[in-house]
């Protein structure tokens, strides 16, 4: 279940990180921490409390490569609930890199006036090569066949970010995107692997 505060402050941010998404007021208290791994229908009643109603609700069927979704939207922040057909591993494992949402920015602000920002600031629109700038060479990831260019902004802290995937580093995490021919960010994704178009 997110964890929510008892406050009646305002949104003003949503902070993207690897683990999570925050949506704070002005003085920086969190409003409701949605952690990727917990429930995503809780996850989207949760963002409603905060954000109000969407602006958009749509469904994706599955795919041979993606999970069936349904996709909540407040104008440039979206909440994606991931339909796995099996709800749990057949060892009981968690989830790590299967989870149950996941949480997409395509501008810096919704409709609503709530800034959109991954934790190290990046925004939509900033500059796809200063965000890249001191990143290391794993982190970052240029597709020519999908033209898209991707960075690794943030990692997760409490399971490994980087997986040894048979002898190829996947790095999973906060990702942002821009398309090849730009240097813009376009989209802020979390969690994600960084070659994923998804």
């Amino acid at each position: 279940m997110p964890s929510e505060s008892l406050s009646a402050s305002a949104p003003t941010d949503i902070i993207i990180s690897a683990e999570s998404t925050d949506i704070v007021d002005a003085g920086g208290d969190v409003l409701v921490s949605l952690k990727y791994s917990e429930d995503g229908d809780d996850a989207v009643a949760a963002a409603v409390g905060i954000l109000g109603e969407p602006t958009e609700v749509r469904h994706q069927d599955s795919t041979n490569h993606y999970p069936e979704v349904d996709g909540t939207s407040w104008g440039g922040f979206d909440i994606v609930v991931n339909r796995y057909s099996a709800e749990v591993l057949r060892t009981g494992e968690a989830r790590l890199y299967q989870p149950a949402f996941s949480v997409q920015a395509t501008s810096a602000i919704t409709d609503a006036n709530v800034v959109i920002t991954a934790v190290d600031l990046t925004r939509v629109g900033d500059d796809f090569d200063v965000v890249t700038e001191n990143q290391p060479a794993n982190r970052i990831h240029t597709d020519d066949a999908f033209g898209t260019r991707s960075v690794a902004v943030d990692l997760p802290t409490s399971f490994p970010g980087v997986i040894d995937d048979a002898g190829i580093e996947m790095v999973y995490g906060a990702i942002t995107k821009a398309v090849s021919d730009s240097s813009t960010v376009t989209q802020i994704v979390a969690p994600a692997y960084l070659f994923s178009q998804s």
